[in-house]
C-alpha cells in the first residue's frame, strides 16, 4: 500500500484582515517586527486601477506613480521595488514589488492575461531581493505579505500559483497570503 504524504503549505493564510494595517503593525513592532515585502501582479500596459492595485494606489499613491514611470521597462518579467514606509527606530520597511506578469487586460479573447513564465521570473527577483536586503541590512527579518496575486483579474489558477510560491520562496520563513 502506497501512502501519499501531503506537505503543509509554506505560507500562512490571513483572512478578514487589512494587509495595509497588518504590515504597518509589523514594521512598528519592536520585539516581533520585520521588513515586509508586498508582491503583487501588474500588467504591462500602464493600467493600475483594478483589483488589489486600486487599493494600493489609494493607500500608497507613490507605488502607482513609480509604476507609471516605468516606460520601456514595463516588460513581462520585470519587478519594480518601491519602499513606502520605514520605522526609523527599528529600520523595518514596507516595500512593494510590482511584478509585471500580466499581458494586457482580461477579455473574452484573453481570459488568462497572467503569464506564468513572467510570474516565475518576477518571483525569483523577489527572492533575490529579500536575500540581498537581509545581507545589506544586518540580517533584519524579512517577511512576504501578499494578496492571492495573479488569481483575480489576471485570471491565473491559485492552486498553481501556490505551487510556484512553494517552489520559489521555500527558504523564506514568513509568508502571509491575505484573502480579501
Amino acid at each position: 500500500m502506497v501512502t501519499k504524504s501531503i506537505s503543509p503549505p509554506i505560507y500562512n493564510i490571513v483572512s478578514k484582515r487589512n494587509i495595509f494595517q497588518e504590515t504597518k503593525d509589523r514594521i512598528n513592532s519592536k520585539q516581533n517586527g520585520a521588513t515586509v515585502i508586498i508582491p503583487h501582479v501588474c500588467n504591462n500596459i500602464n493600467v493600475f486601477n483594478g483589483g488589489f492595485a486600486a487599493a494600493v494606489a489609494k493607500e500608497y499613491p507613490i507605488v502607482k506613480e513609480n509604476y507609471s514611470v516605468l516606460g520601456t521597462q514595463m516588460k513581462l518579467g520585470y519587478t519594480q521595488f518601491i519602499s513606502v514606509d520605514k520605522n526609523q527606530d527599528y529600520g523595518y520597511e514596507i516595500i512593494f514589488a510590482n511584478m509585471i506578469a500580466q499581458n494586457k487586460l482580461k477579455t473574452i479573447n484573453n481570459p488568462r492575461p497572467l503569464n506564468y513564465a513572467a510570474l516565475t521570473h518576477c518571483m525569483s527577483y523577489v527572492k533575490m531581493y529579500s536575500k540581498q536586503y537581509r545581507k545589506d541590512n544586518e540580517n533584519l527579518k524579512v517577511e512576504i505579505h501578499c494578496p492571492k496575486f495573479g488569481s483575480g483579474l489576471a485570471g491565473g489558477d491559485w492552486r498553481f500559483i501556490s505551487e510556484l510560491i512553494k517552489d520559489s520562496w521555500s527558504d523564506i520563513r514568513n509568508i502571509f497570503v491575505y484573502t480579501l
